[in-house]
């Protein structure tokens, strides 16, 4: 009877010994698959993060060379002429290596400078911009406008509805005005009365977005509460000069174009009619002449249109400044890498000067 009860304990050790080896055994392969399957999704990131930045080098190599379409005498890059503009899906699923990558390039000085100089030329251009976006209380312009360039200047003296150092440090978390230029968009934030709504939009519904976003700035009838965004009108990379052969509609009308003469532009810019400031000047002038009568769409808020000299003061009718994003993707692979880079070339046909002034692994949002 003894011998039999230690046999049977003895079974009983070895059985939980088997029992512990195998629970190791299932341990270290569940370990392993993990380990094999991060090593694996490691390298698929960074083959994936290498086809995104061959993308990003293929723009600029595109923007490097773009003399070959710059008409003599001409400084900038014309976009109208290039090649990512009048053929899209050139830079869309491109095969490379074991993968593909997808490139969107965009215009930076078709947009708003938000660092442009502090004067009331610039300040009714921001009001025009925020009044079409759907803020129509003329109290909250002025606090906006006022805080953005208070936000900017070197001294602590706050505008009539501006905002310094008193107004952010009474703040629960308090901190002060910067008094330099914006570094990204996202700092508008900071500003006194601008909200997320009124920089990005709070169109819930994609389909009311589409609508509006299609609709003319002069026909859009926001709802009460309703913000179409002005982050995609604006820019902390542009040149003070807008580029008219590129600029949406709500950033000619935020120039002090009437509606005539958006729709105009617009219309003759499809038709490749404006070559040159000349063209463009001498478009604005036909079209309003010496009054702005029966042309004009003013908001409330909004200073009105500008004279054609003020909005061609302005104006740019190439560029030097662009977004690019980038997407690689491995085949097979469920892991996507993406890029935002701002790319600039200063330099003159023949003899580019490139930098890359925005480089990142999380793209900006309303680009």
């Amino acid at each position: 009877m003894k011998k039999g009860g230690e046999r049977g304990l003895a079974l009983m050790v070895v059985l939980w010994i088997l029992a512990l080896l195998g629970v190791m055994f299932g341990t270290f392969t569940f370990s392993m698959r993990t380990e094999l399957a991060a090593a694996s999704n490691f390298r698929e990131e960074a083959m994936a993060y290498h086809l995104a930045e061959a993308g990003i080098y293929q723009a600029a190599a595109e923007l490097i060379n773009a003399d070959q379409n710059v008409p003599p005498g001409m400084s900038g890059y014309d976009v109208v002429l290039a090649r990512w503009r009048a053929d899209p899906t050139a830079y869309q699923n491109v095969p490379l290596g074991p993968g593909n990558y997808w490139v969107t390039l965009a215009d930076e000085e078709a947009k708003i400078a938000i660092n442009a100089p502090m004067n009331p030329v610039n300040d009714a251009v921001l009001r025009r911009l925020l009044s079409n976006a759907g803020v129509t209380d003329e109290r909250l312009l002025s606090t906006i406008v006022d805080s953005i360039q208070d936000w900017r200047d070197p001294d602590n003296f706050h505008r009539l509805n501006g905002a310094e150092d008193d107004y952010y440090l009474a703040l629960p978390t308090p901190y002060r005005a910067k008094n330099a230029d914006f570094d990204s968009i996202d700092e508008l934030l900071l500003v006194k009365g601008m909200t997320p709504e009124i920089l990005y939009g709070n169109i819930d519904s994609p389909q009311r977005q589409k609508e509006l976003e299609s609709t003319p700035p002069w026909e859009r009838q926001l709802g009460p509460g309703e913000h179409l965004g002005i982050a995609r009108s604006l820019t902390v990379f542009g040149t003070g000069k807008v580029n008219m052969k590129a600029a949406s509609p709500d950033v000619l009308m935020a120039l002090g174009l009437t509606a005539a003469e958006t729709k105009a532009v617009l219309d003759r810019r499809a038709l490749g009619q404006i070559g040159d400031l000349g063209a463009l000047g001498a478009l604005l002038t036909s079209i309003s002449g010496g009054g702005r009568q029966g042309f004009e769409v003013v908001r409330a808020g909004q200073p009105g249109a500008a004279a054609p000299q003020q909005v061609m003061a302005g104006a740019s009718t190439s560029s030097k400044t662009f977004y690019v994003e980038s997407r690689g993707q491995v085949t097979g692979s469920r892991i996507i890498s993406r890029i935002g880079a701002v790319l600039r070339n200063d330099g003159t046909p023949g003899r580019p000067k490139f930098s890359i002034r925005l480089w990142s692994l999380d793209p900006r949002q309303g680009a």
